[in-house]
């Protein structure tokens, strides 16, 4: 039998065999990268890549790296601008909620230079999931903590559990509960004021 030290160890070095396997057979995510900042035509340097809504993000994760900041500990700041922006409701605080009215985040980290990585999903009520996933790599001899074990975790080491669904995505979350299916009790607003 293995001991979870040993296990935690095997699971971290198939994330990063898996990894190494995906960059070597050119496997690229099917995603449409909108936000990249590079170093200057011909100069060596980080590059740093998000979707879409991630141009502040970069920028700031940059911004840290060429300060000389720990490139995951920059792409964590830079993430936290998206997560704590009440307006952008992909992630975070104002994320659009689950079918239950309730935002649910999940999120990953790895570190290139220990080959360490964590992770937390379905976690609710916790405004910066990618926070606590940096501290399950770093606490932890576990890669995944999930649902009520990941709250318990983040709560465990400070972070406050907090309503994630703001008016807008509340609204947002209302008209789709109202408008997915003909078969349910729920129905549209039947004048334009009730919205």
């Amino acid at each position: 039998m293995k001991t979870p030290q040993k296990h935690s160890r095997t699971r971290r070095e198939f994330i990063k065999t898996g990894t190494l396997a995906g960059v070597a057979a050119g496997v690229v995510p099917a995603t449409t990268l909108a936000s990249e900042v590079r170093p200057r035509a011909g100069a060596a340097g980080p590059v740093v890549i998000s979707s879409a809504n991630g141009d502040r993000a970069v920028e700031r994760a940059y911004e840290l790296i060429a300060q000389g900041s720990d490139a995951l500990d920059a792409v964590i700041a830079g993430v936290n601008i998206v997560e704590d922006d009440p307006n952008d409701m992909t992630v975070g605080y104002g994320g659009l909620p689950n079918e239950d009215g309730v935002v649910e985040l999940d999120s990953s980290v790895m570190h290139g230079p220990t080959a360490r990585a964590g992770a937390v999903a379905a976690l609710q009520g916790i405004k910066n999931p990618s926070k606590v996933a940096k501290l399950v790599l770093e606490r932890t001899d576990h890669v995944l903590l999930v649902g009520a074990g990941a709250q318990r975790f983040a709560q465990m080491h400070g972070f406050p559990i907090e309503n994630l669904v703001t008016e807008a995505s509340r609204k947002r979350w209302v008209r789709w509960k109202e408008t997915i299916s003909n078969r349910d009790d729920y129905l549209p607003p039947h004048s334009p004021d009730d919205r």
